[in-house]
């Protein structure tokens, strides 16, 4: 008799077995799964960071010109003590997304036609770059051409999983110059860590934290979120962790306002 053959000698459950099974059960106590959604937007968005995930790594100096915009992850492979747990990580230390033109006022029109993903980029290498104690060789990145209905939650999921540090840790990375105009602000903590961009150094007031006091809560920071070790294209992505709401608008690139006057309400 072969395995998947039904031995004749052996009883069927009567037909009313589970419901008898069922009699002592208190339904109203049992747990019910959510349904799964496929076009939930968490679902949607967790499609587009798959998808992210998934493009291969390139040097942050050398990314050829494209079209499009969309979401990235920039990711540190140096020595530099602070940023140590990061080299060879999973865990991106910058995440961000480059929307089409008048996307926040709900008029975008023609994204795909400009090329604002790869001048976000292009904006973080001069940066990058323009610290003294950084060496943009050691910067790489993934990138995401999207449809801009997808790209803030993709954003938002990629924030709360892998909690990059800054994003939620040291602020002002992915601020831009105020100009002329609105030099009486606060030098962001990202620019006093890492000194080198012109237009931070004109700003009148001093940064929230010291680079001093930055580095501790970097280092306070890899303690409670350590660096994803595993290979995320092909285990499961990082639990969000963090509410949405948890996520300080500071966090998100291009947000209500990136430049450097606001204080940095942190996680931490």
């Amino acid at each position: 008799m072969s395995e998947d053959a039904v031995d004749p000698a052996t009883p069927e459950p009567a037909a009313g077995a589970s419901r008898r099974r069922s009699r002592g059960i208190d339904w109203a106590q049992v747990k019910e799964p959510v349904p799964y959604d496929p076009l939930s937007k968490v679902n949607l968005g967790r499609s587009v960071e798959t998808a992210l995930l998934r493009t291969p790594v390139q040097p942050l100096e050398a990314i050829p010109p494209f079209r499009g915009a969309g979401i990235y992850a920039i990711y540190y492979a140096g020595n530099l003590e602070m940023y140590q747990p990061l080299s060879g990580s999973q865990t991106p230390i910058y995440v961000g997304k480059a929307v089409p033109a008048g996307a926040r006022k709900g008029q975008a029109t023609g994204g795909q036609q400009g090329h604002q993903l790869w001048d976000r980029l292009d904006e973080h290498r001069g940066s990058v770059d323009a610290a003294g104690n950084l060496d943009v060789g050691d910067f790489y990145a993934r990138y995401l051409v999207a449809d801009e209905l997808f790209i803030p939650m993709a954003e938002r999921l990629m924030i709360t999983g892998f909690q990059p540090v800054w994003n939620l840790v040291v602020d002002g990375f992915g601020n831009h110059d105020p100009g002329a105009g609105r030099l009486a602000m606060r030098r962001p903590p990202w620019d006093e860590l890492h000194p080198g961009r012109g237009w931070a150094a004109r700003l009148q007031q001093a940064s929230q934290y010291s680079a001093e006091e930055s580095g501790e809560r970097i280092k306070a920071h890899f303690i409670r979120v350590p660096p994803v070790r595993d290979d995320v294209t092909l285990a499961a992505l990082p639990a969000t962790e963090l509410r949405d709401e948890d996520i300080p608008a500071t966090a998100l690139d291009e947000g209500p306002d990136s430049s450097p006057q606001s204080e940095t309400p942190t996680l931490y």
